[in-house]
């Protein structure tokens, strides 16, 4: 009888490698050799390795974190408040046409309404960027990159304080803030997508950034997936305190590491010049 193929001989300790397995290694590999192949431009590296922090600690929390915390006030408490905070939340569900099932859902999309609205807002942050640079265009990109990383870790500090003190909030001036919180940090993660984009468009060629943008959102999926199990295990004990400063910890340590992504960017003077646009 002829051997089996390599692919197909039982492994010591189980069964032949599954195709699932096979084909995860696969992407791994693929995902991996797209990104050394930018080892010679470092600041394509550090902006991934912040929009991995975005995909991986930040987003989740929308789908995970936040429905927790909505789950938590009691039906009817909104209505009850009386508060002016209170009835302009009422007054924007009625407006919008978000009449959910139950109140928490309500209060959710409230929230996911703010990442709407995010994107608009970050044309405005665009005409900032614009005409900050006008007098050295050159620098344009360098300048929106520091722009949103910075608006970046501004709001991720205020989210952090927002989950640190949510408990002491109202019912209203819970949803209003991370409302606003969510809103803003959307759309500086909107300019800064916008620059980095700009920048890979001026470093790769059109077939590199094919292959680029297909492997980046291979791992962007992966670290959204991790971040969402890394929440659930915040979320998996103890009561809606401990789950919430669990969760801030995790923020925290997203915070950390964006400090250090938008300090490399201010220092690194070679990655400056890469960032630089040729004049005509």
């Amino acid at each position: 009888v002829a051997d089996a193929p390599a692919g197909d001989r039982a492994r010591p300790g189980g069964g032949a490698a599954s195709p699932a397995s096979q084909r995860l290694l696969f992407v791994f590999r693929q995902v991996w050799d797209g990104i050394w192949s930018l080892k010679n431009d470092r600041t394509i590296g550090v902006l991934i390795l912040n929009t991995l922090v975005t995909n991986m600690l930040v987003y989740p929390l929308g789908s995970i974190v936040f429905p927790v915390i909505f789950k938590a006030i009691p039906d009817g408490a909104i209505e009850q408040e009386g508060s002016s905070v209170s009835q302009a939340l009422m007054g924007i569900q009625r407006v919008v046409g978000i009449n959910k099932e139950k109140a928490w859902m309500n209060y959710a999309a409230l929230v996911s309404l703010g990442g709407v609205i995010g994107p608009f807002l970050s044309s405005a942050a665009v005409y900032a960027v614009q005409a900050l640079a006008s007098r050295r265009p050159e620098r344009i990109n360098w300048i929106g990159l520091n722009f949103g990383i910075a608006g970046q870790v501004v709001t991720l500090v205020w989210l952090v304080g927002a989950l640190r003190f949510m408990q002491s909030f109202s019912a209203g001036m819970r949803i209003l803030v991370l409302f606003v919180v969510w809103g803003a940090m959307t759309a500086l993660n909107n300019v800064t997508t916008i620059y980095f984009n700009a920048h890979t468009q001026q470093r790769l060629s059109r077939s590199e950034r094919g292959r680029f943008i297909a492997n980046i959102l291979t791992l962007f999926t992966l670290a959204n997936s991790i971040g969402s199990l890394m929440y659930g295990w915040a979320l998996a004990l103890g009561g809606l305190d401990l789950q919430i400063a669990r969760s801030t910890q995790l923020l925290l340590a997203a915070l950390v590491f964006r400090v250090a992504v938008l300090v490399c960017i201010r220092l690194d003077r070679k990655g400056l010049e890469t960032i630089l646009l040729k004049k005509a």
